[in-house]
């Protein structure tokens, strides 16, 4: 993390830019993690009294100035459109892309990438959601900040009913034969929710699964108040990624909620839940053996570690701090 303390200059111009391609959401979105995290990172800078300029989709909503991307626009447009329309006087571009497009080109404006998944990008000032990814994915060089949520917008409940949830992305690197798995070797019912991304994979795989298991219930993707009453009443979150996972939203979603998560030790797993190495495994069958023993920590004690290290606002002074380093570099005032 980045622990310098928050400069008190003046307020800044800011350009976020986030992806328009593939299936963009428009922000604030329900369904995806990195147009939640620019929204709010959007709107904390906005309270704070910067100016900031948000490019993102068509139908996105913010307090700040919105410039929506024309439909369809691709990866390697979205650096001439932004750079066309960005206003005079922008003292800092934040390049949210998958592609890092501003980035690459390295235009004039300091411009930090934040990496939201596992690549590697040669651009001149990356910002990593762990240390894990940056490791890996940097060479142990740029920046790191986690990811921070509004802890205000999500429900809390000490109240469990006896089901495992397992909540994403309906593919084989996201772990979602071992969630099966694990209900299979404990009895326990298991509800999954998350969009189908490999048909096939799930038609031939997953599908039969459920089907054979009456404990096992499919019901889709889903998001808002829905997400929220099967994360905050699950006895707890099944989260057995098999990747290199940069940072996992959902694992503090589901802390913050009240609700334990048991993961498995991929990808930023161990830092995200450093605070509870117990809910840390190593493979499926100790996941279910601990899945049987239900020591998990108290829902109150879950969600206090959430308001601590993951929050918006830590997540916002970490970015500002980094946003007036780069300024100052690029500006001759401090050595690179």
């Amino acid at each position: 993390m980045y622990e310098k303390a928050v400069p008190k200059s003046r307020k800044l111009t800011i350009a976020q830019v986030i992806s328009n391609y593939p299936k963009a959401q428009p922000v604030p979105s329900i369904k995806g993690g990195t147009e939640k995290i620019v929204y709010e990172l959007t709107e904390e800078l906005v309270r704070r009294g910067h100016k900031v300029y948000l490019f993102a989709a068509l139908g996105s909503r913010s307090r700040a100035k919105l410039i929506p991307y024309p439909k369809g626009l691709r990866h390697e447009s979205i650096a001439r459109f932004v750079l066309k329309k960005l206003p005079e006087r922008v003292d800092i571009i934040h390049d949210h892309t998958f592609r890092s497009a501003l980035g690459v080109t390295n235009p004039k404006i300091p411009t930090v990438c934040t990496v939201h998944i596992p690549v590697k990008r040669r651009v001149k000032y990356p910002v990593y959601v762990s240390k894990r990814a940056r490791r890996l994915m940097g060479n142990n060089k740029g920046f790191c900040v986690y990811n921070g949520i509004n802890t205000h917008e999500y429900e809390f409940s000490a109240e469990k009913h006896l089901y495992l949830l397992y909540i994403g992305r309906i593919i084989r690197n996201k772990g979602i034969m071992q969630a099966i798995q694990v209900a299979e070797r404990t009895g326990k019912r298991l509800i999954i929710a998350g969009p189908v991304k490999a048909s096939r994979f799930f038609e031939r795989e997953v599908k039969p699964r459920i089907r054979n298991n009456p404990n096992i219930r499919y019901v889709g993707p889903v998001g808002g108040k829905m997400k929220q009453q099967l994360i905050k009443h699950a006895e707890c979150v099944l989260f057995p990624a098999l990747w290199e996972e940069p940072f996992g939203l959902v694992l503090v979603e589901s802390l913050v909620c009240g609700t334990p998560v048991l993961a498995l030790r991929n990808g930023a797993v161990p830092e995200v839940l450093s605070g509870f190495p117990n809910l840390i495994c190593n493979n499926v069958s100790e996941m279910a053996v601990k899945v049987r023993q239900k020591k998990y920590p108290s829902p109150h004690i879950l969600r206090a570690y959430v308001q601590k290290h993951f929050t918006n606002k830590k997540m916002t002074d970490s970015y500002l701090r980094i946003y007036h380093e780069v300024i100052q570099r690029e500006s001759g005032m401090t050595k690179f």
